[in-house]
Order: C-alpha cells, then sequence, then structure tokens
C-alpha cells in the first residue's frame, strides 16, 4: 500500500522507505553530500511552497467573485483552495534537525541526521503535491462553475 502511495504522491512516504533510501545515498555520495542534497531539497520544498500559497491566494480570489456571482461550484472549490492553503502553509515554518541525544558514533549520528531532514523532506514534498492536485481541482471546479452558469 505504502509503493502505491509512493507512486501517487512521487516520495517515500513511509519512515522504513526514507531510511532506506538515505542509507542508499550515503553509501553511494557520503553523509555529507546527501545532507547537503535534503537541505537543498528542503529549501527548495519552501520555496515551491510559497509560489503555490501565493497562486491558492489568486485563486481564492476568484472563487470569492464566483461565489458572489452565484456561479455553480464555487463554494467547494472555495473550501477545498483554504484547506489546501492552510495545509501548504505548514511547509513554511522553520524546523531544527538535530543530532539524537547520547549517540556517540558521530558516522552514525551524522546518518541519523539526514534520515530526519529526509524524513521532513518526503513531509514536505507529500503535502506539497496533495496542496497542488487540490487545487488543480479547485480551478477545475471554478472552470466548471463557469461553463455552467
Amino acid at each position: 500500500m505504502s509503493h502505491i502511495l509512493d507512486l501517487i504522491l512521487g516520495v517515500p512516504v513511509s519512515r522504513r522507505r526514507v531510511r532506506e533510501e538515505v542509507e542508499r545515498f550515503v553509501k553511494v555520495r557520503g553523509a555529507d553530500r546527501t545532507r547537503t542534497v535534503m537541505n537543498e531539497n528542503l529549501q527548495h520544498m519552501t520555496g515551491k511552497s510559497g509560489a503555490l500559497l501565493q497562486a491558492q491566494g489568486l485563486f481564492i480570489a476568484i472563487a470569492t467573485y464566483a461565489l458572489g456571482q452565484g456561479w455553480p461550484l464555487a463554494l467547494p472549490a472555495l473550501l477545498l483552495l483554504t484547506v489546501s492553503a492552510l495545509a501548504v502553509m505548514t511547509n513554511l515554518r522553520t524546523v531544527f534537525i538535530g543530532l539524537e541525544p547520547g549517540e556517540t558514533d558521530a558516522e552514525r549520528a551524522e546518518i541519523e541526521n539526514v534520515v530526519q531532514t529526509s524524513i521532513v523532506a518526503a513531509s514536505r514534498g507529500a503535502r506539497f503535491n496533495l496542496c497542488l492536485f487540490a487545487t488543480f481541482l479547485s480551478v477545475a471546479l471554478i472552470g466548471a462553475g463557469a461553463v455552467m452558469r
């Protein structure tokens, strides 16, 4: 089941799958390079989430206009956009990913740090993709309402 979700959302959704991927990357690229890539991915995801939030703001204004004009499907589109915008906003918060307390093996501590960073990136990626799908659906609802009007 999680493999199907991985394919649909485009990111590994289970902690086990994230850990497997990180272990594989660390063997090939090393912990430092993998951590750098994951930090860049988090930064990129934050930027994409901000851009999606801006687009959602425009579509919320359009859906509000459509609702005022009595277009069918404007209310579900507006609600879907609002929930999706609230969800994507969680990708914009700052996180601190430290080392595991009591970890004495420096190499293992680095790998665990990369795993934790990757888990955050995977959850943000899944949330972003769901919000993107919801935004497209809401725009389709607005378009269908315009055609029905």
